[in-house]
């Protein structure tokens, strides 16, 4: 019999809707409940949300509101006590994005999240577009799903080359170009573009340039390619597993900019 496993909660013991009086009325409560913990906590007024902040000291924190700027703003306070510190800048980050108190300052920001808004709107705009197609009928073809008749028919615009960050920052970003890539000659007058897959430990595309050459790589049968201006940021698009990445692979740049994941690119 297989036993479920225990998880461990985000939000350990949590006090809420609390007069501020308790604070200098029974210290010893408070400092109880709250002293070298950390956790979120929440000032209101009445039932309105004023102020939302985070503390690894909670009890200290509160005192001090007592006098600052939020000193007449709040009479009533919440705590949520936490396991550890390590999400709570992103757990404070998330409050304040979703309630916008009108005392913080500052806007929830997250550390590492990626903003889907832009990949949202570019799956809309493609979905408009096949449905325009199979409307009017003016729009473009189907693209294979297969990468062999792709490749076959000529379906890509886009290599993507797999690169250590090292060597990224330095020629693709310092230098704009890309080097010593195995590439067939049928395949050079399709490609437009060039995307830099980093490997370990990023696992990431990050950014594309529009080809302006495509050379001989000194004698080595590979080849060369320089970039027409600066590279431009896309995605990021992260790891799939089970995509194999240690060569270059074609792709489409429509493909690539609508794509969250390496799958969804190639």
């Amino acid at each position: 019999m297989n036993k479920k496993l225990k998880r461990t909660p985000l939000v350990m013991e949590h006090l809420e809707g609390i007069s501020r009086t308790a604070i200098k009325r029974y210290p010893e409560i408070v400092t109880e409940f709250a002293r070298r913990k950390s956790g979120v906590y929440a000032l209101y007024k009445g039932n309105t949300l004023h102020y939302v902040g985070l503390a690894k000291n909670l009890r200290t924190r509160l005192r001090d509101h007592l006098t600052d700027r939020h000193a007449q703003e709040w009479n009533r306070f919440s705590i949520y006590l936490t396991q550890g510190d390590e999400h709570l800048k992103e757990l404070e980050s998330l409050v304040l994005r979703i309630a916008m108190p009108k005392g913080n300052r500052v806007a929830g920001k997250f550390s590492e999240s990626r903003d889907l808004f832009k990949f949202f709107k570019q799956k809309v705009q493609h979905m408009q577009r096949k449905e325009l197609f199979e409307i009017t009928g003016d729009g473009p073809a189907e693209i294979s799903k297969d990468r062999a008749e792709r490749r076959r028919l000529g379906e890509y615009d886009t290599i993507v080359c797999p690169a250590h960050p090292e060597g990224f920052e330095e020629e693709f970003l310092g230098k704009n170009r890309w080097y010593a890539i195995r590439l067939s000659k049928k395949v050079i007058p399709n490609l437009k573009y060039i995307a830099i897959y980093m490997t370990s430990p990023l696992h990431k595309i990050t950014h594309y340039g529009r080809i302006d050459s495509i050379q001989p790589y000194q004698d080595s049968g590979k080849y060369m390619v320089k970039l027409s201006g600066k590279a431009k940021m896309i995605g990021p698009i992260v790891y799939s597993p089970g995509i194999n990445m240690q060569a270059s692979r074609l792709t489409l740049m429509e493909k690539l900019k609508n794509a969250r994941t390496l799958a969804e690119a190639l």
